[in-house]
């Protein structure tokens, strides 16, 4: 996926398409099937999530556009947004991105978790996009190894 979907309106098109696709009764016309509709929601909402992840990093250190990982992007937000809601953003991601994978042997995600983790991307997303605040590291005693100058940091 490109790192180049960050930003308000695409965060809010991702999500309204969550929404069209758990709200859309299926008259048989087209051609997306329940399990579908809420496979391809959880897929947008993971999206969703990766960019109000990408945008509050973004917003906060401009050397974190180079990070490619979403992993990497979730440990520096504990720094940037607090530890409690990057282990919910960590926590929902995990779930989003095994609902987006297909495997034949197990059932995919019910329309109740879509509904539930649609609930959970919001409330975060709008938390990352209000909260403007980095959370302060403790301080640590005693003499430490110095970093070297190239080492990474979030």
């Amino acid at each position: 996926m490109p790192a180049t979907r960050t930003g308000t309106d695409t965060v809010t098109a991702l999500l309204a398409t969550a929404d069209d696709l758990l709200t859309e009764d299926l008259d048989g016309d087209g051609p997306l099937t329940p399990a579908g509709r809420d496979r391809g929601a959880a897929y947008a909402l993971r999206i969703a999530l990766e960019a109000a992840v990408d945008a509050a990093l973004a917003a906060e250190e401009t050397g974190l556009g180079g990070l490619r990982s979403m992993r990497a992007k979730l440990l520096c937000l504990h720094h940037y947004a607090g530890p409690a809601q990057a282990r919910r953003a960590h926590a929902l991601w995990n779930r989003l991105s095994a609902a987006c994978k297909y495997h034949h042997d197990e059932l995919g995600p019910t329309h109740a978790q879509v509904h539930t983790w649609r609930a959970a991307v919001g409330a975060l997303v709008t938390e990352l996009t209000t909260s403007g605040t980095a959370v302060e590291f403790p301080q640590q005693k005693g003499g430490g190894i110095p970093l070297p100058a190239d080492a990474p940091t979030c």
